[in-house]
């Protein structure tokens, strides 16, 4: 779940209204090699401990259901059994909803199903693992009665196909491909799967835990942040607002870098040239370390140059785990990602008067 504020429309009833790259982008490229901090740990267990703990039996009475995306409506006809999960991030949520699905997208940990906020929830089971394209045959192999691509790019050639085997739910009509909000998702996955109480919860709690850290954080408010990745080839990948790493920052009451903003919201992502590094000066520079680059980024001089960087306002994040937690944005591995990122920002932003070190959100 995102803290974003937007939302989509309903029509009336029960109806939702309507590149390796560019995956990198989504992914973050991270392993999920070394361990997390007991803080992020606990924060996971907690809250699979809360899905687990709200997991009951589908709302026989939300169905049938309607579900509205770009490409066409899914009647979902009795609470689905075999959910074939075919996006980045929606595996959480089914998760949390207390269903193992039948298939779950490699997303940020490779070779793995999904973060370890998600382990516990799998109850001995092993989803297949999909990557890389999609593949319709596999998916049909799998005798879904639901499959979910909200978090992905679909095609409508893709979606048709993808329906003659099951009811499909894909992005609505008025979101980017990869750019409907976390909370979004998460409702239209609860409403799918007859489980919309137990996912509102779950979203309210991590709502309390963000709004929380904003108001034990006053500092926060109002300064600005560039969320930033660094490739190796010296170039730098902004996230929009339209990306939950973006959403989160912002709904703990910094504000997205004008520089940053005014490369517009087409996109869930900009890139920015080794040249006009300058772009992502701010307040506050969040920088996602997934190419390990550190040494390299630190020793230039354009990067220097910088007065976030000058003051001390820089966050490295290079623990796998919380760059994954950041990505998902989900209502499993937000909390996971605010025991990690608030203290860092924390420590950053309180100490810009009497320091010039950035802090390191590392493996411990």
């Amino acid at each position: 779940m995102s803290v974003s504020t937007r939302r989509h429309h309903r029509r009336s009833g029960p109806k939702i209204a309507a590149g390796a790259a560019l995956v990198a982008l989504l992914v973050s490229a991270c392993s999920s090699s070394g361990s997390s901090s007991s803080a992020t740990s606990s924060s996971a267990a907690s809250s699979a401990e809360a899905a687990a703990s709200g997991s009951s039996a589908a709302d026989a009475s939300a169905f049938p259901v309607e579900i509205d995306s770009a490409f066409g409506t899914a009647t979902i006809e009795a609470a689905p059994q075999k959910v074939a999960v075919i996006g980045f991030t929606e595996g959480d949520t089914v998760l949390a909803a207390g269903t193992v699905p039948v298939s779950f997208f490699e997303f940020a940990f490779p070779g793995e199903i999904g973060g370890p906020w998600a382990t516990e929830l799998l109850d001995g089971q092993t989803p297949a693992l999909l990557k890389g394209e999609l593949n319709v045959e596999q998916i049909a192999a799998l005798q879904p009665d639901l499959i979910i691509g909200i978090n992905q790019a679909l095609t409508q050639q893709q979606y048709d196909q993808f329906s003659t085997i099951a009811p499909t739910l894909a992005r609505p009509a008025e979101y980017t491909d990869y750019g409907v909000p976390p909370e979004v998702q998460a409702e239209m996955i609860g409403e799918a799967l007859g489980k919309s109480a137990e996912i509102a919860e779950l979203s309210a709690d991590v709502e309390d835990q963000v709004a929380q850290a904003a108001a034990d954080h006053p500092e926060f408010e109002g300064k600005t942040v560039s969320v930033v990745w660094p490739s190796a080839g010296g170039d730098w990948f902004a996230w929009s607002t339209t990306d939950p790493r973006v959403q989160l920052m912002e709904s703990l009451g910094l504000v997205q870098s004008p520089d940053i903003e005014a490369l517009g919201t087409d996109a869930f992502f900009h890139t920015v040239s080794a040249e006009n590094t300058e772009q992502i000066d701010a307040d506050v520079i969040v920088i996602l370390d997934v190419d390990k680059v550190k040494a390299t980024v630190e020793a230039s001089p354009v990067f220097n140059s910088l007065d976030a960087v000058k003051n001390g306002q820089v966050v490295w994040v290079t623990d796998p785990n919380v760059i994954g937690a950041l990505s998902y944005g989900s209502v499993l591995s937000l909390p996971y990602a605010i025991a990690a990122i608030v203290p860092a920002l924390a420590e950053t932003i309180g100490a810009a008067a009497v320091s010039s070190s950035s802090a390191v959100v590392t493996t411990s």
